[in-house]
Formats: C-alpha cells, structure tokens, sequence
C-alpha cells in the first residue's frame, strides 16, 4: 500500500492515496506503520496541503482532530510517524503561515501529552534528533518495538 500512495501522490491523486489509508486501515490483516504514515504526511506537503498533513499526524497518534479512517488494529496501539519525517513537517509547518503554525503548534502539543518529542528548530540536519518518547528512545521504536527509521534519500526535501 506504501507504493501505491507514492504513486498516488506522483500523479497528484492525494484523495486516492487518502481513500487507500483507509481501505487499509479498515482491514484487519493488513498493518499500517510509521512509513506509510510518513509516505502520506510528505505527500500532503508535496501537494501543499499542510493542515492535511497534520491531520494524517494526527491519524498516525490516534489524537482528536482528523477526518481518517480509525486503524481497526486490534491492540489499538498508535504507529506514529518516522521520525525524520515528523522532524521534516515540524520545520516545515513552523516556516508555514500563521493557520499552519497555530495547528501544528496544538498537534505538537498532543503528541508531547502522549511522550513523543519533536527536536525544535533541527531541521534536516543529520544525526538521530526528531521525535523521541518521554525516555528519550526514538518514538517509533518505543511504540513499535523495532528501529523506527527508515532510508533518506539525501535530498532533504519533500
């Protein structure tokens, strides 16, 4: 499913990728993960629709807020977002407007209520920064049990 909202997203159909999530969501055989939740946040910002971006983010962490489809996962735990890209829509929303700052500020909000912490200000520097639970391990690794991340493709942009 991954590929296919790239694909979406490549041929500018961001409501057909939206309506895959939750095809995907709603099966219970099929697992989301932080990848495609970064997948589909990049590509809201890639179609400039920043406030659709943090609705996915907010999708991502089970948080109030959002039109989605809700994950039909039977432990009900939230997949989160990579950290790089949350670190990446972070930067990119707080450079925004003033409607996209003020959204993002409240989502940014929730998710430090929930333990996840964004770096500030890192933007696409390397190193580990972006999101982290309470106890400083990386956010999706704490949740997911695996080592989060994820390839780069150097570029740094969305």
């Amino acid at each position: 499913y991954t590929c296919l909202v790239q694909a979406c997203v490549h041929n500018r159909r961001l409501e057909r990728a939206l309506s895959l999530h939750d095809t995907m969501v709603a099966d219970i055989g099929c697992a989301v993960d932080d990848k495609f939740y970064a997948v589909l946040a990049r590509g809201c910002m890639q179609m400039h629709q920043p406030l659709k971006a943090i609705e996915i983010v907010r999708a991502a962490y089970q948080l109030p807020g959002h039109n989605l489809a809700k994950s039909a996962r039977r432990d009900g735990r939230p997949v989160g977002v990579e950290y790089k890209a949350l670190e990446e829509l972070s930067s990119k929303l707080q450079a925004g407007g003033r409607e996209e700052k003020e959204a993002w500020a409240k989502c940014s909000a929730e998710l430090q209520a929930q333990g996840v912490h964004i770096a500030q200000g890192s933007g696409y520097g390397g190193g580990y920064g972006g999101a982290r639970a309470a106890n400083g391990n990386d956010a999706n690794r704490s949740r997911l049990g695996n080592g989060g991340g994820g390839k780069s493709n150097g570029r740094g942009g969305w």
